[in-house]
């Protein structure tokens, strides 16, 4: 019943985002870890940002922790650790931060403090205050933190993790334009493949189609930038072309995203479109047979969830 409560308060009370938390038990209705050889996904709704929880048999990992919202509230405290305890997680063997953006970085802290984390991987350059200012118990804990480079791989239980981009050497102390340093993660399980690829623009966009086009189709695709204009070129879309494109987006967001345009042109490439501002968390299983994804509001429809949608 809190959970219903809180969903209810108006949109600009951080305490809002926890009612979803509190019901996503029953969003999930997966109990327990996936079985080997499969993968659970949850595309979180953060607003403006990106956080992405990965779960395979016994192993977890969160791509990017959201933005922080103001105070003492962020992402991670309120919406990343509250869902990922209720998944059952309660430590994580990986995480990655695509690049040194606060809506792709704002809850890292709070994550960190709340569980431990075995390794970090990211594009932030050594001088990042966020990397600096680590919780030190998180990093007495940690295995290691390195920065995520086109070649690294890693299997989890029948589950293959590839990053594509950035290339070996890439100067990760460019600012404020790093969108282009974006990790770039391919998950792969038979012929399903995840492509999350951060904020990249038509400059990695490019380089990924001249060094890894025969990796690039995927069965879904988060979609590059939030839907800007600055990314999804029409060569990128359709090497891609993802049976699901995910725009994570934030509601009457001040950027416009995701942009006509770019939304036009993945519905003409037939990719089924979600988005987050509309759909909410969005829940992908996936085993080597195929892929299934279910969106939060669409399964738990309310009178309230109509009455937001008649403001758009």
């Amino acid at each position: 019943m809190l959970g219903v409560l809180l969903i209810l308060a108006p949109r600009g009370i951080p305490a809002r985002w926890l009612g979803l938390v509190l019901m996503l038990p029953m969003f999930l209705n997966t109990p327990g870890s996936p079985a080997p050889n499969t993968l659970r996904m949850i595309i979180f709704d953060v607003g403006q940002g990106l956080a992405v929880a990965v779960q395979t048999h016994d192993h977890a990992l969160l791509f990017d922790t959201g933005p922080d919202f103001s105070g003492d509230a962020d992402s991670g405290n309120r919406i990343l650790v509250p869902a990922l305890r209720a998944l059952g997680i309660d430590r994580l063997d990986g995480l990655i931060l695509s690049h040194d953006d606060l809506d792709h970085t704002g809850g890292t802290t709070s994550v960190m403090q709340a569980m431990p984390i075995d390794w970090v991987t990211s594009s932030l350059p050594d001088s990042s205050p966020l990397l600096r200012n680590f919780p030190r118990q998180a990093i007495q804990e940690m295995k290691g933190s390195r920065h995520c480079t086109d070649g690294d791989h890693w299997l989890w239980d029948g589950v293959r993790f590839d990053i594509l981009h950035p290339a070996a050497g890439a100067d990760t102390s460019i600012k404020p334009h790093d969108n282009d340093l974006s990790c770039v993660l391919r998950i792969s399980l038979g012929e399903q493949h995840i492509l999350i690829v951060g904020d990249i623009e038509k400059k990695s966009e490019q380089r990924l189609l001249d060094n890894h086009a025969e990796q690039l189709p995927a069965s879904l695709l988060v979609v590059p930038h939030h839907g800007s204009k600055t990314s999804s070129t029409p060569d990128f879309v359709a090497a891609v072309l993802p049976d699901y494109a995910v725009f994570t987006t934030g509601y009457r967001n001040r950027y416009g995203h995701p942009k006509e345009e770019v939304v036009q042109r993945y519905a003409d490439s037939g990719a089924e479109l979600l988005r987050s501002d509309e759909d909410g968390a969005i829940l992908v299983e996936m085993n080597a047979q195929g892929l299934s994804v279910e969106r939060y509001r669409k399964t738990h429809q309310h009178y309230w969830t109509h009455q937001v949608h008649e403001q758009h």
